[in-house]
């Protein structure tokens, strides 16, 4: 008999998933019934770009900050080229011209930790409590005593978030290393270790088994949607993804006056 997540066509969760759900669950059931944004946009580039770079530095730290950025760069230019929809050019720019910052800081920070990580992008399957389904995801770096996830920002970040905790510690849980998340931005690298791992792991378990009785509603995805409903104000919600709500939650349209 298959499980509740299976009827969804669900067969493992993410990270990204469950947190997607605990902050924007309209969207993530969207998701679940197979809508998307699209292709990436450019921030999505410039994340690809340092991330490859910065990884790159904490494997050789003795190559020269200038090829670094220079690799970031071309990596960021090949997605540009390679996209099939119409981007901002204005934002393109903005985010490249950012690239050397992010390259910079977060290259002199892994340089800083004396050691080379044992492996990158590594994935990770767990099983959380009695959760009918696997949680999957990738680190960033793993080192012998710790794994780290790199995330970059535009903003200084003085606080770890709930949910790079809750991710982190899913890759705790896999890896048996200790939590780090480190922000990456042009000006600076702020770094936090994951206390509380178990904590986490149970807001995990309990948003999940949330996700569990809202999709045993009916094995039709968007039928499960009417149990909840969109804030289309928030920030994460694209113009492609706001209309595809509207028709499905039958919101109607008023002009602005």
């Amino acid at each position: 008999m298959k499980t509740v997540f299976e009827q969804h066509n669900i067969f493992y969760l993410s990270p990204s998933t469950i947190n997607l759900w605990i902050s924007q669950p309209a969207m993530c059931l969207l998701k679940i019934a197979g809508y998307s944004d699209g292709e990436a946009g450019s921030a999505a580039w410039r994340g690809t770009a340092v991330d490859r770079a910065v990884t790159d530095s904490a494997f050789n730290p003795d190559t020269p900050t200038k090829e670094l950025v220079q690799k970031a760069l071309d990596i960021f230019d090949t997605e540009h080229s390679n996209a099939q929809s119409h981007h901002d050019e204005k934002k393109v720019e903005k985010e490249r011209a950012a690239i050397s910052g992010y390259v910079e800081q977060g290259s002199k920070f892994y340089k800083s930790l004396g050691k080379k990580p044992e492996s990158a992008q590594g994935k990770v399957r767990v099983q959380i409590s009695d959760i009918p389904v696997m949680f999957y995801g990738y680190y960033d770096l793993l080192y012998e005593d710790a794994v780290r996830d790199t995330k970059t920002s535009a903003r200084i970040t003085n606080s770890l978030t709930n949910a790079a905790a809750r991710q982190a510690s899913i890759y705790a849980l896999g890896t048996g290393r200790e939590p780090w998340i480190d922000y990456v931005t042009p000006k600076e690298v702020n770094s936090f270790r994951v206390s509380k791992v178990d904590y986490w792991l149970r807001q995990v378990e309990l948003a999940t088994k949330g996700l569990e009785r809202v999709l045993s509603f009916s094995d039709d995805t968007l039928e499960c949607c009417q149990l909840v409903y969109p804030d289309l104000d928030h920030w994460m919600w694209s113009d492609g993804m706001k209309a595809i709500a509207k028709d499905i939650w039958q919101m109607e349209n008023h002009d602005e006056t």
